[in-house]
């Protein structure tokens, strides 16, 4: 998008040139300022060259304002998914989180892990975005706030996510250690305390990027229906959260 906006910037400086140039062709044709007519060379010839030059600017300039809009709304569109999507990373972790605790039951070291990386990797793919228009607006602002102030901090706290397997590891050593070969459960100290703070942690972050989304979503008029889509987040954790193996062996099978 940053090369299509610097393109248009210069045929727009490229077509007022020639624009001028034409310009005083004309005047020269009437007053004959310059002698430009010979054998070789005339002022009609000139204004030709510069006129076809001028009209075929036009048609590239405005094909590349097209390309700009379409490369824009792609960002835009790209920006809003990815946001979005890493909401909905956080929120999955939160709920393995919250189920783990609740449970009280048998924890797994890779409990988080997927959903961590696909964060990290969102992470840097929203700070990759070529988001560039012509006049700073309030997703420009957005963006641009995530990627000086919050973005190395997002990716600190998902690498930090990683010290649930110490965690988890730390008390199996240490039940090793006391004789005892139980398997680790979310209410192991270390694994417990983590989980705490991953919780904590998610849940300022989740209200951080509900926040941007759906000011995002509305600098574009309700473009993408935040809401609904965070509704439909919410309620498929609350779902997968509450649903038992039981429960879901009963449901009749879906068919595409």
């Amino acid at each position: 998008m940053s090369t299509s906006k610097n393109t248009t910037k210069w045929l727009l400086w490229i077509l007022v040139g020639v624009l001028v140039l034409t310009y005083l062709i004309s005047l020269n044709m009437e007053n004959n300022f310059v002698l430009a007519n010979s054998r070789w060379l005339s002022n009609t010839f000139l204004f030709a060259i510069a006129s076809g030059a001028f009209a075929s600017l036009v048609i590239v300039l405005t094909c590349e304002l097209i390309r700009y809009r379409q490369l824009k709304t792609m960002a835009e569109n790209t920006l809003f998914a990815y946001f979005a999507n890493l909401y909905g990373q956080f929120l999955i972790i939160r709920s393995n989180c919250l189920r783990a605790i609740q449970s009280h039951d048998v924890v797994a070291d890779n409990l988080i892990q997927s959903s961590s990386d696909y964060a990290i990797m969102l992470t840097d793919q929203i700070n990759a975005i070529d988001y560039e228009p012509f006049r700073n607006n309030k997703v420009k602002d957005i963006f641009t706030q995530f990627k000086v102030e919050k973005y190395l901090a997002t990716k600190n706290i998902l690498t930090n996510f990683l010290f649930f397997r110490v965690a988890f590891h730390e008390d199996k050593k240490n039940m090793i250690i006391q004789g005892k070969y139980n398997s680790v459960t979310s209410d192991c100290p270390n694994v417990n305390n983590v989980l705490n703070k991953i919780i904590g942690q998610t849940t300022t972050i989740l209200t951080y990027l509900d926040q941007i989304i759906a000011q995002i979503d509305n600098e574009f008029g309700n473009r993408y229906h935040w809401q609904d889509v965070k509704k439909t987040l919410n309620d498929y954790q609350t779902h997968y959260i509450g649903q038992e193996l039981k429960d879901y062996l009963k449901e009749d099978v879906i068919v595409f």
